[in-house]
């Protein structure tokens, strides 16, 4: 086959020779639709103005965030505070010195020697050392 467009026959007309036609195998274009561009400008401009407010939307959505996160933590960070001076007021009533000054508040006087008791395996005791019994001691005299 050739790539060449095909003609028909000569045909005779009342004893006349007719030149050959050509025989087209395309078919004829059609004019294209006016009215296709419309819905579709609209339809794009609808996808942009929903992007956009979507974005103002996610925008206000995440300032707000912000706003609530620095004042959490702001409110962390005086927490923080008040838990270290908490510390230091635990560390400071669980010294030797604030303990005993404690006791004597109470009433609580020193303890004497301690005396021991030891039970031997066969239910007998014996008693190390010589207990005393506590003593409160003497006020301090006033210094006038």
């Amino acid at each position: 086959m050739s790539a060449l467009p095909a003609y028909d026959r000569p045909q005779r007309v009342a004893g006349r020779r007719t030149e050959p036609t050509r025989v087209s195998l395309q078919r004829p274009v059609a004019a294209p639709a006016p009215a296709g561009r419309a819905p579709f400008v609209a339809l794009i401009l609808f996808v942009i103005g929903a992007g956009l407010i979507a974005l103002l939307v996610l925008n206000t959505a995440i300032a707000a965030d912000s706003f609530t996160e620095r004042s959490l933590s702001q409110q962390i960070e005086q927490l923080r505070l008040q838990e270290q001076e908490l510390q230091q007021e635990i560390g400071a009533a669980q010294a030797p010195a604030a303990l005993a000054r404690a006791a004597v508040e109470q009433g609580m006087v020193p303890a004497g020697p301690p005396g021991f008791l030891i039970v031997h395996p066969d239910g007998t005791t014996q008693v190390v050392g010589e207990a005393k019994p506590a003593t409160r001691p003497p006020p301090p005299a006033r210094r006038n």
